[in-house]
């Protein structure tokens, strides 16, 4: 901790020289303190009590015993326990630091803690004096970095000696959170505060969509709903209709009457499909959001609080509404005026989520910046709810420590009042980018680079120099890569095979220096497996675009090892495990099938016919014209066509990541005589979002339309000796966070060993109909 004073929240006095005498709980492993706690205590009181114990008696093998105390026998109970030349440690409002807290007093997880030759008193408001006791301990070497064993560093001690001070510190942020589990963790991170009530989901009539008749029912709650495409649908609300503003506000009333709020979380569905009836549509702009492709609904959703909260206030006058600023209701309303009530936490989903506000390489962020700074204007408790994570990744090596030194006091400098980010429990590829968090949170004025090495040094031992170094090297690569896909599409961009020689050389030098050293040898394998299984997948993409599908699938099997290990650590695992594990769920939504698919269709009885290159000729169509000119036809040469890869880099690589439209692909491959006359099917790994496919100006077939997953043609019909021309039109018309588009994975001719008896093996039905 820094001393001194400390700009923004944190303060820290030292009440006395070092060469004062502190207050001595352990001498050579007998315990010569008491903990003091009165019979009133709270439940963080509790909870104080029981770590400094517990910690105690780790840090030394002495147990402190604990004085229970009614407040009004305190003060003789400190004197009875001096008089045994024993030291008070009292917790709580016994502790009597209301006048050393000061203004803090009244800052919710705010503490003092005073210590002297005499005595040490801790307390704070709510959780504070919990905090507190994790100051003390971490004052003797006590670190969290991660979750369970793995992560916890407490020293051994003979002598527990507690400075003479009084230290006082408020959080940076009046709310702290990761939303995600290990919430122990996450309170000796000093997380806390009231959570950002906001959610998904408003209150209406309890309606469902009969999918047979594509009615609402009952059809007295249709109007509730939103219209759109001509029919009311239940993704959303029709927030014009009066009726739904008077039930929204008797909800809320009778969920205050019961002892609820006074923050009612109060937003849209997720999803699209908003009221496009002629009121609601009235309550907008016209403001153009780019990046929902679609007209900004902010408006008439702020317009719809500020009914609500009209109705309600009158009653209750402390209720607040709280939701996400988020998807189409991103941008700051043009016309309406939020009401102070009402709170928000911007998300922006579909923006970059590597670099931080102020990266050159990230004009994006320049734009997230730019939200904050128009929302807090408005907005008097405007909340941070974006992605600390790689937003759809399985959980690839992903250390942003950059991003976070720069963009958390970025938004303390914008008045944002607190975080409730979304992150997954991925804890040895993201390493240590949630301690240095949960830190900033904390204290955004932290020096980084010091924290840092207590990190490197603590956590790694004689293994710090380079495993210090590989980290900021990693996190460095992400920093300075001009790349910004969602998902793993860019993890081989970031990290190429010359940049994963040199850390598989700093990890093997950190491995040696602690081989057969106990947790410092298990905390840098969890960093090695973590890196091989980035590796492993870095390869693997690489090959696919190489067109090598055995060795393709050789590292998938190397990448799935890895992640098993990481996934199977206990007691808290390093890699999300269960039913919703990020590796399990996206890999199989993103690559899995490509990858084992094109392995199948190749190897057994299968034989590749032709595969078609990674470069392919490509032109967007944002007019819909190529069909009617013929870009179809493979006699074409002209028209402008230019090069762009599909397997090996996406769309937001190659200048595409804001377009919104038709695009086509070209290309020619060599089909051997000895192929003609068997059956030949068309394989595509996938594409965003469905597509149209042509071989030699036939048409082979339509793709299911299920974004990203392999889809088959039979082209037997189509192909001819020699010169084969494959034409696709791609169509990517929907906004999603991953800024994707196009050809994505693999496209190859094969025969299929059961020759003319082979049958199509699609997840879906192919469509009939095309876009």
């Amino acid at each position: 901790m820094k001393t001194g004073a400390m700009a923004g929240w944190m303060m820290v006095l030292a009440a006395a020289c070092g060469s004062a005498a502190g207050a001595v709980l352990v001498r050579d492993g007998a315990p010569q303190a008491v903990i003091v706690r009165s019979t009133e205590a709270t439940k963080f009181e509790l909870q104080a009590v029981a770590e400094l114990g517990d910690y105690v008696a780790k840090l030394s093998g002495a147990r402190l015993a604990v004085a229970t105390t009614e407040p009004a026998r305190a003060e003789g109970v400190i004197r009875e326990i001096r008089a045994r030349k024993q030291i008070p440690v009292v917790i709580g409002s016994l502790a009597q630091v209301g006048r050393t807290l000061g203004d803090k007093a009244a800052v919710r997880g705010a503490f003092a803690l005073v210590a002297d030759a005499d005595s040490v008193r801790i307390d704070g408001p709510v959780e504070g004096v919990y905090y507190g006791v994790i100051e003390l301990l971490e004052q003797q070497g006590c670190r969290w970095f991660v979750p369970g064993p793995l992560g916890e560093v407490v020293p051994t001690l003979k002598t527990v000696e507690v400075k003479a001070q009084t230290t006082v510190q408020a959080p940076s942020f009046p709310s702290r959170w990761f939303q995600m589990p290990n919430r122990e963790w996450q309170a000796r991170l000093r997380c806390g505060g009231d959570v950002f009530a906001g959610a998904h989901g408003m209150r209406a009539p309890a309606a469902k969509l009969n999918k047979a008749t594509g009615q609402i029912e009952p059809a007295e709650a249709a109007e509730y709903y939103a219209l759109y495409k001509g029919r009311r649908v239940i993704n959303q609300h029709c927030v014009s209709n009066p009726k739904l503003v008077d039930y929204m506000a008797n909800a809320i009333l009778e969920i205050r009457k019961k002892g609820g709020g006074p923050v009612i979380g109060a937003g849209p569905n997720d999803g699209a499909g908003f009221c496009e009836c002629e009121n609601c549509r009235a309550l907008d702009t016209g403001d153009f959001d780019p990046f929902s492709n679609e007209t900004s609904v902010t408006d008439r959703y702020i317009w719809f609080y500020n009914q609500v909260l009209a109705k309600v206030l009158p009653e209750y006058p402390d209720t607040k509404l709280a939701f996400y600023i988020y998807h189409t209701y991103m941008r700051p309303p043009k016309r309406e005026k939020p009401h102070p009530h009402i709170q928000g936490a911007l998300a922006p989903i579909a923006l970059d989520r590597v670099h931080g506000f102020s990266n050159p390489v990230a004009p994006e962020k320049s734009y997230a910046k730019w939200l904050f700074q128009e929302w807090g204007k408005i907005m008097p408790e405007l909340f941070d709810r974006g992605y600390w994570s790689n937003l759809a990744c399985p959980g690839f090596t992903f250390n942003i420590v950059d991003r976070l030194r720069d963009e958390i006091p970025a938004c303390h400098a914008l008045g944002v009042k607190g975080w409730r980010v979304e992150t997954f429990p991925n804890y040895g590829p993201q390493f240590p980018s949630m301690y240095v968090a949960g830190k900033l949170m904390w204290d955004h004025t932290l020096d980084v680079d010091a924290l840092l090495q207590d990190v490197y040094t603590r956590f790694f031992g004689p293994a710090a120099g380079p495993m210090g170094t590989y980290l900021d090297r990693m996190d460095a690569a992400l920093r300075d890569g001009d790349f910004c896909t969602g998902s793993a599409w860019d993890m081989h961009q970031f990290y190429p095979p010359a940049l994963r020689r040199e850390m598989r050389a700093l990890l093997e030098a950190g491995r040696k220096q602690v081989a057969g050293q106990g947790v410092f040898a298990d905390r840098v394998q969890v960093i090695v497996d973590s890196f091989d299984m980035t590796e492993a997948f870095c390869e693997m993409l690489e090959a696919r675009a190489a067109l090598d599908f055995k060795g393709a699938k050789a590292a998938l099997d190397r990448t799935d090892a890895s992640a098993q290990r990481l996934m199977a650590m206990k007691p808290v695992p390093m890699l999300s495990a269960g039913r919703h594990s990020t590796y399990v769920n996206y890999m199989n939504r993103f690559y899995r099938r490509a990858t084992e698919q094109a392995y199948a269709r190749v190897t057994g009885s299968n034989t590749l016919v032709a595969a078609a290159a990674d470069v392919w000729h490509f032109q967007i169509d944002p007019l819909k014209v190529g069909e009617d000119i013929g870009l179809w036809r493979p006699e074409i040469t002209g028209g402008n066509w230019q090069e762009l890869r599909t397997s090996g880099s996406s769309w937001s690589n190659q200048g595409l990541r804001y377009y919104k439209g038709l695009a086509w692909y070209r290309q020619t491959v060599d089909v051997p005589a000895s192929a003609i006359g068997k059956r030949i099917f068309l394989w595509c790994g996938g594409v965003d979002e469905s597509a149209k496919v042509w071989v030699n100006g036939q048409v082979v077939g339509i793709s299911h339309g299920a974004t990203f997953y392999p889809f088959e043609l039979d082209a037997t019909a189509a192909l001819k000796p020699g010169r084969n021309v494959i034409v696709f039109c791609v169509s990517n018309q929907i906004v999603n966070e991953v800024g994707t588009g196009g050809i994505v994975a693999p496209v190859f001719l094969y025969a299929p060993g059961a020759g003319q008896a082979a049958t199509l093996e699609n997840i879906r039905d192919l469509k009939p109909t095309f876009p």
